[in-house]
């Protein structure tokens, strides 16, 4: 008994040593809740964006929009995004996974019209870090994973 006793904890010891297997990267992919960043109503969400994969490329485009009308149009939009509507509209793009990270991908914002470079570093399964650059300016923001 003692012997099958001493056998079974050193399997177990040798097993505690063998690598473990990894759990897939957790994907960005989903819907994410954007907050609203200025004023009255900072901190509460804005609007949602989900976020999908296709061909290795990451996209995402608004799917809910939370503070404005369920028909709202883009009037801060330039040239073929003027006037549109914003639901079902594309504001993330190119986004290609790069060590762990979403790198060079586009994003628009349709507060001021204006497309940046974006990437994106998930933080934590429900975290989203994501940082527009213009030249050397960058500003970084959190989404929040809808659930």
């Amino acid at each position: 008994m003692k012997k099958i006793l001493i056998a079974f904890l050193a399997l177990l010891l040798v097993a505690s040593f063998l690598p473990a297997g990894h759990a897939a990267d957790p994907s960005i992919a989903g819907v994410w809740s954007l907050p609203v960043l200025k004023g009255k109503d900072k901190g509460k969400e804005r609007f949602q964006v989900e976020i999908f994969e296709k061909d290795g490329v990451y996209y995402g485009k608004i799917v809910k929009l939370t503070s404005l009308p369920e028909n709202a149009l883009c009037t801060k939009c330039k040239k073929e995004r003027k006037d549109k509507p914003l639901m079902g509209m594309l504001m993330l793009w190119n986004l290609k996974k790069e060590a762990g990270r979403y790198v060079e991908g586009k994003i628009y914002d349709v507060d001021a019209g204006k497309e940046y470079k974006c990437s994106i570093t998930q933080i934590t399964p429900d975290k989203l870090q994501v940082t527009a650059s213009l030249l050397f300016l960058s500003e970084s923001h959190y989404w929040t994973r809808v659930k």
